[in-house]
């Protein structure tokens, strides 16, 4: 597979602070928090806004949303192949296993990138096989 559809590194020093920041922001009213979210786009490189972490309980954990928000965003590669589209579907079912949610979260965000689709995960979790998912992925995006 390429490596741009390679799983990124986290660094696991920056979690702690991470945490502690997208935690932060969770708490704070509407508009207060900008100190937080300046030193949070300071250790990913990313900018942030406070909606991204409002209630972020309520659709995930503070490690998954950490990691995620460590994590660059997923390329679009428009011109996946159907074996690389079959492995991002492998891994996310993997990774719904194996409780890895950060990494599904991106192999995800990966696929409707390059896909342009929406509804990815309807078609990981049909319980179809990987290739009949992919194909039919593949499909879909033309």
């Amino acid at each position: 597979m390429r490596k741009e559809l390679d799983l990124p590194r986290i660094d696991d020093s920056k979690l702690d602070e991470a945490e502690a920041l997208i935690a932060s922001i969770a708490a704070r009213e509407p508009g207060t928090a900008a100190a937080e979210l300046e030193a949070l786009s300071a250790l990913t490189g990313k900018l942030h806004s406070e909606v991204e972490f409002l209630e972020y309980w309520s659709w995930t954990d503070l490690d998954t949303l950490a990691r995620l928000t460590l994590a660059p965003e997923p390329p679009c590669v428009p011109d996946l192949t159907w074996e690389e589209t079959q492995e991002l579907v492998r891994r996310i079912q993997n990774c719904s296993v194996t409780g890895q949610e950060w990494a599904m979260r991106y192999d995800l965000q990966l696929l409707r990138r390059s896909l342009s689709l929406p509804n990815v995960m309807d078609f990981v979790a049909s319980g179809e096989d990987v290739e009949v998912i992919a194909e039919k992925l593949l499909q879909a995006a033309r």
